[in-house]
């Protein structure tokens, strides 16, 4: 595996541009559940309800048949304890490609909690990362004769990182014994394979058919062999199901499912907003004017040989704070609709209907839902339901966003000196204060990298840039797809928000800064390259690769505007003194509390932002030889949190 295989590099190689430097005022902050899959801080105190959404936990063995399809309620990010004993994977509807029914189980190098399983692992050694086991299964009385088979859909990479043929999916039963017993395996996607491809879902048929499984307490699991430094290598799995009565090839068999008879909705609902847009600010939605004018809606059948008709319908509701529907669109029903020939059976539909009037006062959330009105015509067993429902959630709160705040991938500005900008419009007058970048889990500790964060208005010419922030570093976040956020301030930690006019177009973004480069977020499932800019000198192209850039600006006429709320990371409180100040030769650095300063780095730099001094913590530094002026010192502890910040004064 190359460090870099799963980038998209936007850029050739530029010249070095050095800007001011700033390093204060940043906070780590996440999104929430409510309008984002993200998993939150795991909850280690109580593991099985947190994993679970306090779900009640099945206390004796299931009956057949088994199945699940993943098509969770929003939210819902780890497996349901009805059907698993464990939550390694991640649930979502965003990293596969054309999945057979919307949610799957994604497998990759990431623990429950959404950190890495070993930031220090190989990358060239497939090792043992998440596993998905099953509740027990009562299997007793069962022979061969029974036709007893397990069945699945799986995908090796999909819209995310590619699994090399080091890594590895598997699938294990439990003999009478307990012993695991691995049945099936597939390794990751040969080099030969162009990496413009997108492999498809696979279906495997297992037969349960043997004595050591058919007893009472019969268990199966799935496990990845991937790099675990962080989210690599990914396998989505979807569509278990176990049962009697079956064939290898097609449930014929099986009167009850008719021919395993499903028809469902394969991707969320598309954004209710115009431009693409999954979150704007509620202060500037303007009713008539920021709903969208058409949607998608993607659907496949599962039957066979069924012919039906298929009658959908879009709702979008107004959920938070008040509760009011705000539109009703009924889709064209399809009066034939037969067996899909592909797993991407997809309608544009424009839209027909009239919104109700929306004029939000305060943040806002959005629901926007697809139903399957008479899934009947297709299937006849209530086990395959959820998926005739698929949801959404839009949020109108102090930002603008087009990801859906799942990083299937990671971008990078490739070779110094290059630039990417996303183009926002904004629809009234306000200020811009800062930025959310998301940085996903890298086998490198790209925290240490630098880049300048950078505002253009109106254009992306050099005379258009409004503000820069240099050689500043981001920073992970504790958690699955957090955002962390930048304050527009100068390098003493002054506000200076850029002012912005109604119907004004400006562009958010960063340059590299160094030969590392920054890994940022990158949502494959919503499609913005038409917002997405690469700067290379003084030449701007147009992204041609398809996805949204995880950078969300914030506005806020209010000075005090609040961030997204976020569980803060808990670190020891500890007070710097640094005296005599203003100085000539000597500073001292006093802690109240030394115990964890071993693990701290110092940086300093001058007033122009260069970097004079780094290195671990020092209790006393010489400076004589330092010019005259203003330096900013600023301690971190191993994690990059800001410990303190001082201004110096070298006489």
């Amino acid at each position: 595996m190359t460090i870099l295989k799963a980038f998209f590099k936007l850029s050739v190689s530029s010249l070095l541009v050095l800007w001011g430097y700033s390093s204060n005022a940043q906070s780590l902050i996440q999104v929430p559940l409510e309008h984002n899959l993200v998993i939150i801080k795991y909850l280690e105190d109580n593991p099985v309800s947190a994993s679970r959404n306090n779900q009640i936990c099945p206390d004796d063995t299931l009956g057949l048949p088994f199945f699940d399809d993943f098509a969770y309620p929003i939210g819902d990010i780890y497996p349901s304890c009805a059907n698993w004993q464990d939550n390694h994977v991640f649930i979502n509807g965003d990293m596969a490609h054309n999945p057979p029914s919307i949610g799957v189980a994604t497998f990759e190098g990431l623990s429950p909690d959404g950190s890495p399983y070993n930031i220090s692992g190989s990358v060239s050694t497939g090792a043992p990362a998440d596993t998905l086991t099953s509740q027990y299964l009562d299997l007793s009385g069962k022979t061969a004769s029974d036709a007893i088979y397990l069945s699945f859909f799986y995908q090796k990479q999909g819209l995310a990182d590619r699994p090399e043929t080091q890594d590895s999916f598997i699938l294990e039963f439990k003999d009478t014994s307990n012993n695991w017993v691995a049945v099936w395996a597939e390794e990751g996607v040969d080099d030969s394979i162009s990496s413009q491809i997108i492999l498809p879902f696979e279906q495997q048929y297992i037969p349960i058919d043997s004595a050591y499984y058919l007893y009472n307490g019969f268990q199966f699991r799935f496990r990845n062999l991937a790099s675990i430094t962080g989210s690599n290598d990914h396998w989505h799995l979807d569509y278990v199901m176990l049962d009697e009565n079956r064939t290898n090839n097609a449930d014929t068999l099986h009167p009850t499912y008719a021919s395993y008879a499903d028809v469902a909705f394969t991707h969320r609902p598309t954004t209710p907003l115009k431009d693409n847009l999954t979150a704007m600010p509620w202060t500037h939605f303007q009713d008539t004017s920021c709903w969208a004018e058409e949607l998608t809606i993607q659907n496949y059948n599962r039957n066979h040989n069924q012919v039906a008709t298929l009658d959908r319908r879009c709702t979008v509701d107004e959920i938070l704070p008040n509760t009011s529907s705000l539109l009703i669109e009924g889709i064209p029903a399809v009066g034939a609709y037969s067996p899909s020939p592909n797993l991407d059976d997809s309608l544009t539909h424009t839209i027909v209907g009239t919104h109700n009037v929306l004029n939000p006062t305060a943040k806002t959330t959005l629901e926007t839902t697809y139903t399957i009105l008479n899934p009947a015509g297709f299937q006849s067993n209530p086990i395959f339901e959820a998926n005739d429902t698929a949801r959404t959630r839009t949020v109108l709160d102090n930002y603008f966003a087009y990801d859906d705040g799942t990083a299937e991938t990671r971008i990078v500005a490739q070779s110094l000196g290059t630039k990417i900008a996303v183009e926002f419009k904004a629809e009234k007058a306000d200020k811009l204060r800062g930025i959310y970048f998301h940085m996903p889990y890298f086998v490198d500790d790209s925290q240490s990298d630098l880049i300048n964060i950078k505002v253009w208005r109106d254009s992306l010419s050099n005379d258009s840039e409004v503000f820069s922030r240099d050689l500043d570093k981001l920073r992970y976040t504790y958690g699955f797809n957090g955002f962390y956020f930048v304050d527009l301030v100068d390098f003493l930690g002054d506000a200076t928000p850029v002012d912005l006019v109604a119907g004004q177009t400006f562009y958010v973004g960063w340059q590299q800064s160094f030969g590392e480069e920054v890994p940022i977020g990158f949502d494959r499932s919503t499609d913005n390259k038409e917002k997405t800019w690469v700067g290379v000198g003084t030449t701007w192209t147009q992204s041609t690769v398809s996805g949204s850039v995880m950078i969300r600006p914030l506005v806020s006429v209010d000075p005090n505007f609040s961030t997204i709320a976020v569980d803060e990371i808990e670190s020891v409180k500890n007070e710097l003194t640094v005296y005599p100040n203003p100085t000539r030769d000597v500073l001292n650095l006093a802690l109240s509390n030394y115990e964890a300063a071993d693990n701290y780095q110092l940086y300093i730099h001058n007033a122009v932002g260069q970097e004079v001094h780094t290195s671990s913590f020092e209790r006393q530094l010489n400076v004589g030889t330092w010019n005259t002026g203003l330096y900013i010192l600023t301690l971190r502890d191993e994690e990059g949190n800001m410990i303190a910040q001082q201004k110096i004064i070298k006489h």
